[in-house]
């Protein structure tokens, strides 16, 4: 984290909630960081500082906000995210003209993304029936929460680089809420295969966008395939009308991750009902989609969660 520091002399990190964190900008900008990634809104890193502790960090781009609006948005993101299991806590961030930075708890495990795409067979076989079915759960739990909270609190950048995972496989979703500090950005480039088909920009983002984002998702854990642009710029695959087409051509276990065909006899029920919700929430009329609750229902009893 050492590059640009000049623009940090004599500036705090701010701290959210009630934590009792013991570093500072200069631990943060001291540390060993390791970029693992550059995505919509900026880039991300794992963080080492000098005692131990590691973070990650999200280092915003073309965030023009004032510093009060910035300030009041990021309190609002942080009453969100630190009261529900499903959702990366926002620790501190710092904010000057040049930089801003968001600091959050490290998930040691890994994203979604790179168990299902980028870690070869050996990581991608921990995921079984149960471990996705788990993940989508807490996905849904997660934008149950957001959406319960107003008319006007989605996401807004639902993809599986931003399904964090812990070492129980619990997921934990980051960036939620973020394109709220983007909206008066009108070059910023949304989530690419995952976006619903009436979004044009930020400030068009809706509950039901975010469900179709979800179905994306959803897809993409049941069949393994990564969407468009979901790990690299224009490579992918239209993900709901590939599904569609195979639903309607192929033995619908050909639809399925070749890693859960194993699973089909004993969970064949519950993967084609989790398809058939995942259609459903790719439609292309957002009036047409279920709600995330009904969602989020319908995944509980399918798959017999208790809570």
């Amino acid at each position: 984290m050492a590059q640009n520091q000049t623009i940090f002399v004599n500036q705090k990190l701010v701290f959210l909630g009630n934590t009792k964190e013991k570093y500072d900008l200069v631990d943060l900008l001291r540390s060993e960081a390791m970029l693992l990634g550059k995505r919509t809104f900026g880039s991300s890193y794992k963080a080492e500082l000098e005692n131990g502790k590691i973070v990650f960090v999200k280092r915003l781009k073309d965030c023009c906000l004032v510093q009060e609006e910035f300030n009041k948005k990021i309190q609002e993101l942080a009453q969100l995210s630190n009261h529900h299991e499903s959702l990366l806590p926002l620790r501190a961030y710092y904010y000057s003209k040049d930089e801003k930075l968001l600091v959050f708890d490290y998930i040691p495990m890994s994203s979604l993304a790179s168990l299902l795409h980028l870690n070869g067979e050996t990581k991608r076989s921990q995921l079984t029936w149960k471990v996705r079915t788990q993940i989508a759960y807490g996905v849904a739990r997660g934008l149950e929460f957001l959406h319960a909270q107003g008319p006007i609190v989605f996401h807004g950048n639902i993809r599986s680089s931003n399904v964090l995972l812990t070492n129980s496989f619990d997921a934990r979703l980051s960036d939620h809420g973020l394109f709220r500090l983007f909206m008066s950005n009108p070059t910023l480039s949304l989530n690419g295969g995952y976006q619903a088909p009436e979004v044009g920009y930020a400030y068009d983002i809706s509950k039901k966008s975010d469900v179709y984002s979800f179905g994306v998702l959803l897809l993409e854990i049941l069949t393994g395939n990564a969407p468009l642009d979901a790990i690299d710029k224009n490579k992918g695959i239209d993900l709901p009308s590939w599904v569609r087409v195979m639903f309607q051509e192929k033995p619908i276990i050909d639809v399925f991750d070749k890693n859960m065909v194993q699973n089909y006899q004993e969970f064949g029920d519950q993967m084609v009902q989790l398809l058939e919700l995942a259609i459903c929430c790719t439609f292309k009329n957002p009036t047409k989609r279920p709600s995330i609750i009904a969602v989020a229902n319908q995944i509980k009893r399918t798959c017999n969660f208790k809570s």
